[in-house]
C-alpha cells in the first residue's frame, strides 16, 4: 500500500491563524483610550448639568441586584446582570434590564464588594455622553491557565480578550425613532490555542479566536419598527456573537464554552465570534416573551485563515465570499421582570451554502490520509439545534438567587462536518450564599461525537504512522468553577477542567492512546459599563 501525505483535517486556521505574534493593540490600549476619552470630556461638562435619570450615584450605599422601586432599579441598572438578567456577558456590547413588572424580583442583601472602580468624574462623563446619545461599552477578560497532568505536555499559558465600543442612540442624536448604531472592536492576544498542552483544540479556552489581532467585531445599524415588534440589524456582525444559538450563561465558563456551543463554531464556514462579516438579522416579537428571527451573512471561510486585521481589511470586500450562512431561530424567553423563575427555550436551523473540503476523501475518491492529494470539494451543510435553560429553585421566593439547569444539542442534518453531534449540559448556582448574592458556582459538560468520515481519516493517519490504536469516536470535557464578584462589574473565577480523549486536531503527529488531560486556571472578567458606572443602551436580541 502506498503511503503519501499524512491526513490533514480541513482546519488550516489552527496551523496558520495562531502564530504567536504580538497583537497591534494590547488590552492596556483599551483602558488608555477610554481614560483619554473621559479626561477629554471632563473639560467640556457643564457645571450645572443635571444628573441623568436612571444613572448610579457613587455614594449609593446599597447596590442591590433588583430594587422594588422603578427609580432604584434604573439608578442601579449597571449592577444588574445582563441578558436576560442572569449574569454579565461578554458576548454582547450592551443591554440593560427591562422596566420591572409587578412581580419583579429583588435581592434582600447587598453584595460585599472588596472595592469599587466607580468615581464621580467618570460616572459624570458617562451621564453626559448618555444625555447626548453616546454610550461607551467594552470588557477585558484575562485567563491564566496551566496543564499539570495528562495532555501532550505540562505548562502554563496566558490569554486576553478585550473589547471597546460605542453605542449611539440615533433618536437622541438625529431624531430617528428606534434607530441605534453599534460599533465594537476587539483584541485577542496570548497563547490563543493551547492544544499543544492539553492535546485538545476545543477544550482549553472559551473565547478562542482565529488569530491574535485587533479587528472590528460589530459595525451595524439597528432599527426598531412597528411599535418595537420588528427589529432589523444590518452591517458587519457575527451570528455567533449572541444572535443565534447563544446563552448568557456560556461565557461564565473560562475553559471551553463562550457565546455559543462549540459545535456551532467548529462546524460550518463561519469563524468564531471574535470576527465579523456582512450580514443582516430580522427579529420579530409576536409577544413580550416569544420571538422569531432569521438572518443572512456572507460566508467567508478565508476569515479562518490568518491575521487579516479587519479595520477594515481585505475581508470587507465581497470577492472572498463563498456562499451564505442563513440561521433561523424561534424561542420563548423570560427574565426576572416578568417571571419569578426565568427560562429560555429555543429551536434553530442553519443552512450553510459555502463549499468545504471532504473530511476523508481526495478528489479521486481515495483516503487522503493514505494517498494524499487535494481534498474533494463539497458544498452545502445544514444543522439543527435546540437549547433550554430554566431556573428551577430559589431560596427566596422574590429573590434572584437560584439554581439554573441548562442544556443544548447541535445535530448535523446534511453534509459532513468535523463534529456530527454536539451536546452541552450544566447547572449554574447564581448566588450560592445569602451573604454573597452575586457570586456563582458553575458546572458544565460538553461532548462531541465526531463525523464518521473524520474518524476514518484519523484512523488512517494512525495506521500510516505505524500505530494500531484507534482514534476515539467522541471527546468529552467538564468544568467546575466559582465566580467571585469582587467589585461592581469585576468577576474573578478560578476553574478546574478535565478532558477525556483530547482530539489532537491540527497536530502533525498524533499520539496514540492519549486519553485524558487536566487544566486549571483563573479568569478575571471586567465589564466596563458596570465596573466604571457607565450607562448602557438597551438592545433587543430575543
Amino acid at each position: 500500500m502506498q503511503r503519501k501525505t499524512p491526513f490533514q483535517p480541513d482546519i488550516g486556521f489552527l496551523r496558520t491563524g495562531f502564530a504567536m505574534t504580538p497583537a497591534p493593540f494590547s488590552p492596556k490600549c483599551y483602558v488608555t483610550v477610554l481614560s483619554l476619552c473621559v479626561a477629554a470630556l471632563l473639560g467640556t461638562l457643564p457645571a450645572s448639568a443635571a444628573p441623568l435619570h436612571g444613572s448610579a450615584d457613587a455614594s449609593a450605599s446599597n447596590m442591590v441586584v433588583h430594587a422594588k422601586r422603578l427609580d432604584d432599579i434604573l439608578a442601579r441598572s449597571m449592577t444588574d446582570p445582563a441578558v436576560p438578567a442572569y449574569v454579565p456577558a461578554i458576548n454582547t456590547p450592551a443591554g440593560v434590564p427591562a422596566p420591572p413588572s409587578t412581580n419583579s424580583a429583588n435581592s434582600n442583601t447587598p453584595q460585599p464588594y472588596l472595592f469599587s472602580l466607580h468615581t464621580k468624574p467618570v460616572m459624570s462623563a458617562g451621564k453626559y455622553l448618555a444625555r447626548n446619545g453616546v454610550y461607551i461599552t467594552g470588557w477585558s477578560v484575562s485567563e491564566y491557565s496551566g496543564v499539570p497532568a495528562g495532555g501532550v505536555k505540562h505548562g502554563s499559558f496566558f490569554n486576553n480578550f478585550a473589547g471597546l465600543g460605542v453605542d449611539l442612540d440615533m433618536q437622541r442624536i438625529a431624531h430617528i425613532p428606534g434607530a441605534k448604531i453599534h460599533f465594537l472592536a476587539d483584541d485577542v492576544a496570548g497563547n490563543g490555542r493551547a492544544g499543544g498542552f492539553t492535546g485538545s483544540n476545543w477544550g482549553f479556552v472559551s473565547y478562542y479566536g482565529n488569530h491574535n489581532g485587533f479587528q472590528v467585531r460589530e459595525f451595524t445599524w439597528d432599527q426598531a419598527l412597528f411599535n418595537n415588534r420588528l427589529f432589523i440589524m444590518a452591517g458587519r456582525s457575527m451570528p455567533k456573537g449572541g444572535e443565534f444559538d447563544g446563552s448568557d450563561l456560556y461565557c461564565m465558563f473560562p475553559s471551553f464554552l463562550c457565546s455559543v456551543p462549540t459545535t456551532l463554531t467548529v462546524n460550518g464556514s463561519m469563524p468564531s465570534f471574535v470576527t465579523s462579516s456582512w450580514g443582516a438579522r430580522f427579529l420579530y416579537k409576536p409577544t413580550e416573551k416569544t420571538y422569531i428571527k432569521t438572518g443572512i451573512w456572507e460566508a467567508e471561510p478565508w476569515l479562518k485563515a490568518g491575521n487579516h486585521n479587519s479595520w477594515p481589511g481585505p475581508d470587507w470586500g465581497f470577492d472572498k465570499a463563498q456562499g451564505e450562512y442563513i440561521p433561523t431561530e424561534a424561542g420563548y424567553r423570560t427574565n426576572f421582570t416578568n417571571d419569578r423563575y426565568p427560562r429560555a427555550y429555543s429551536i434553530g436551523f442553519v443552512y450553510d451554502t459555502a463549499s468545504y473540503s471532504d473530511p476523508l476523501y481526495n478528489n479521486r475518491g481515495q483516503s487522503r490520509a493514505l494517498y494524499g492529494g487535494t481534498a474533494m470539494n463539497r458544498r452545502g451543510r445544514t444543522q439543527l439545534y435546540l437549547q433550554a435553560q430554566q431556573m428551577i429553585w430559589k431560596p427566596e421566593e422574590k429573590g434572584t438567587r437560584g439554581l439554573i439547569l441548562f442544556g443544548a444539542a447541535n445535530l448535523m442534518t446534511s453534509g459532513n462536518a468535523t463534529i456530527r453531534d454536539g451536546f452541552v449540559a450544566g447547572v449554574f448556582d447564581w448566588g450560592p450564599f445569602a451573604s454573597r448574592p452575586r457570586d456563582y458556582i458553575g458546572l458544565v459538560g460538553q461532548t462531541f461525537v465526531w463525523d464518521h468520515r473524520f474518524v476514518q481519516g484519523m484512523n488512517d493517519t494512525l495506521s500510516a504512522h505505524g500505530h494500531s490504536a484507534r482514534w476515539a469516536k467522541q471527546e468529552t470535557m467538564a468544568e467546575i468553577n466559582y465566580g467571585f464578584n469582587i467589585a461592581p462589574g469585576v468577576m474573578f473565577t478560578p476553574y478546574f477542567e478535565y478532558i477525556w480523549n483530547p482530539d489532537q486536531l491540527g497536530r502533525k503527529n498524533i499520539i496514540p492512546n492519549l486519553n485524558t488531560a487536566v487544566q486549571a486556571g483563573a479568569m478575571l472578567n471586567i465589564q466596563f459599563s458596570p465596573a466604571f458606572g457607565l450607562p448602557t443602551l438597551h438592545r433587543t436580541r430575543s
